[in-house]
């Protein structure tokens, strides 16, 4: 509190005003020069011609009631804090006098010169905390804002970007394979090879690309996930050329050891692929001289999925280094991977896509030895699927409380759409964390990760769609879609949701997804 306060005294009862004066006079923390009113209309008066420190009004002033005297001292909307004195104790008014903004309510019997003083200074002191800290909000806010629009003009010159790389890429990609094939004149094993770190070097440019975009999806909630029933064995085989390409590129010596009799999956066999390329690509890079990597593929230990390793002969990672390996925009900063920087968003993404599939994606390194890349996939079993779901809901920072199921009734109707071009569909419905089970060959369900009161605003969504998608149908007309809400159940209730959902799964033909 300054040497000298300014202080308004509202105050009708002239006896009250001396003593007041009389007690503030005798304080030795601060010198108080006073200026009393005795009515409201005096102190707008007073407030709006002088700049006040504090202002002590009484509650008790002729013609007013209850807290009608703080609320017109309030309605000038000056930065001044008001302190409460007033006849009576009474613990409800001065409780209601605090919440409506006074600082302090003191009672005028029990004053004295050390609780009045106290009183003002500490009032003065709060008010000021609080200016402060609403200014600091007003402040932030409006860095927010601005943080946001900066965030905002980032991610769409991020997408556009991505999008624009992608025609000079495609074309530089084709043009170098056409140099290669020869049908531009003959070139040398020399040109083959500089023709063929072009190509290899053009790959990483897409694949930095593709992990932008996935990045703003990811950001934006939008990106997709298409489920569906597919073979470890189709998902090895549709990536094994890019990766032998790779690696003859590099001069890496490629294994693979694909376990037989595998089990049928349920997952987004794309987003399975790029996880293994981004991998195998990255053990590739960081591999051993001479290099060396084993792609192996077997049954899940102690569960039903199927987990896919990636070995290198590298130099290994450390277990301080193996904590931020799979945060974004993070790289490792020894001289071995010096000379492949990126992003930072490869193993990012891979984690995320992981996930996104109901899998689990981990490391066994360090730094004497080589690193192995594993990731899980779930197989087509719908407790299975459920159980990785359930499992990766409940690991979701700010996760749902609970989950609601539809069932999707697909009308057999003749000459219709395939139930392919129908779960595709369906897919595009759906949200990042939502899922599609298959239970039967015209029955499906539908897991939303909100509460029942939720639900009818993803059908109103759904049927709009279905409209949509029946109007500029061409060909084959789209079938009728019917939903009906099933349940909705807390999330935590793993076993629970798993027997209700089961009891659904088994009332069809068929209980696998």
């Amino acid at each position: 509190m300054s040497s000298t306060v300014h202080l308004l005294l509202v105050e009708d009862d002239l006896e009250d005003v001396a003593i007041i004066k009389k007690l503030l006079v005798e304080s030795s923390r601060a010198e108080f020069v006073v200026v009393s009113v005795g009515s409201l209309e005096e102190a707008e008066s007073a407030l709006s011609a002088v700049s006040f420190e504090v202002v002590l009004l009484d509650l008790g002033l002729p013609g007013t009631q209850g807290l009608e005297s703080l609320t017109r001292i309030q309605s000038l909307k000056l930065p001044v804090p008001i302190v409460i004195i007033a006849e009576r104790n009474d613990e409800e008014l001065a409780l209601r006098s605090l919440k409506n903004g006074a600082q302090d309510y003191l009672v005028k019997s029990g004053l004295t010169t050390d609780n009045l003083v106290r009183s003002i200074h500490h009032a003065t002191e709060r008010y000021r905390l609080v200016q402060h800290v609403a200014e600091s909000q007003t402040l932030l806010k409006s860095k927010n804002l601005r943080l946001k629009k900066l965030y905002n003009t980032a991610h769409k010159f991020v997408d556009n970007v991505s999008h624009e790389f992608r025609t000079p890429l495609t074309v530089i990609k084709e043009y170098v394979s056409l140099i290669k094939d020869g049908v531009a004149g003959e070139i040398s094993t020399e040109q083959r090879k500089m023709l063929t770190v072009v190509e290899d070097r053009a790959d990483d440019l897409n694949t930095m690309v593709d992990d932008m975009l996935d990045v703003s999806r990811l950001e934006a909630g939008l990106l997709g996930v298409y489920r569906k029933v597919c073979q470890a064995t189709d998902i090895m085989a549709y990536v094994r050329p890019a990766i032998e390409r790779k690696a003859a590129t590099r001069n890496v010596k490629l294994e693979w050891e694909i376990e037989e009799d595998l089990p049928t999956l349920y997952c987004d066999a794309e987003k399975a692929g790029r996880v293994l390329i981004n991998l195998t690509v990255n053990a590739i890079k960081f591999c051993g001289q001479p290099g060396q990597v084993r792609l192996s593929c077997r049954r899940q230990p102690n569960a039903k999925g199927v987990e896919f390793s990636i070995t290198d002969n590298g130099p290994g990672i450390t277990t301080k280094d193996q904590k931020s390996l799979f945060r974004r925009f993070e790289q490792l900063s020894n001289s071995t991977r010096s000379s492949t920087k990126g992003f930072g968003l490869g193993l990012s993404i891979a984690k995320e896509l992981v996930e996104a599939n109901l899998g689990e994606i981990s490391l066994d390194s360090d730094a004497s030895r080589g690193s192995t890349f594993s990731f899980t996939l779930p197989s087509a079993d719908s407790a299975e699927v459920m159980r990785c779901y359930l499992h990766r809901l409940a690991h979701l920072h700010n996760g749902p409380a609970c989950v609601s199921v539809l069932r999707v009734d697909i009308a057999a109707t003749e000459a219709v759409q395939p139930m392919e071009n129908v779960d595709s569909f369906l897919s595009c419905l759906l949200r990042y964390n939502d899922l599609l089970l298959h239970v039967g060959e015209k029955c499906r369900l539908i897991v939303l990760p909100v509460p029942e009161g939720e639900v009818n605003a993803f059908c109103q969504r759904a049927e709009k769609a279905i409209t949509d998608a029946s109007r500029n149908c061409f060909g084959d007309p789209f079938p009728r879609i019917d939903f009906e809400f099933v349940a909705s159940w807390d999330v935590s209730d793993h076993q629970g949701i798993l027997n209700k959902l089961l009891e659904v799964a088994h009332s069809e033909e068929v209980s696998y997804v």
